[in-house]
């Protein structure tokens, strides 16, 4: 707004389905950027951190996801973007009709027999990618 443009690549339409809509037309009418403990407060950021410690905690999220089961990270990623929007029966029937490759693909893997025998054996799993 303060440019004389909207945020027409996304932000007009993705923000007042993650905020209350009077909160998010605030933003998107006087163009009033959001501090990071608000964004924070609204569930727009995922934590704040001091600007010394960004890389260290950016790594530290990376290294989390990184050592979890890769073919289940590529099925949360697929279902994430799949049933965006949709409401919980409809994420269902998706994941049950047989068209999100990479999830049917994670539970036929050997990863997902691996995940729960290192389970069963207290130990950490050994992720193949399989």
């Amino acid at each position: 707004m303060t440019l004389g443009l909207v945020a027409d690549a996304g932000g007009l339409l993705r923000l007042p389905a993650r905020l209350p809509r009077a909160i998010a037309a605030e933003y998107l009418l006087t163009g009033r950027r959001i501090p990071a403990a608000e964004a924070a407060g609204w569930g727009l950021v995922n934590r704040v951190v001091p600007a010394a410690e960004l890389m260290t905690a950016a790594r530290g999220l990376a290294d989390a996801i990184c050592s979890a089961a890769p073919l289940a990270v590529a099925a949360v990623l697929e279902i994430l973007r799949e049933t965006e929007g949709a409401d919980i029966r409809a994420g269902y029937s998706l994941l049950r009709s047989g068209s999100l490759p990479a999830y049917h693909r994670m539970l036929g893997s050997r990863d997902a027999r691996e995940g729960a025998l290192a389970f069963a054996e207290r130990r950490m799993p050994r992720w193949t990618g399989e």
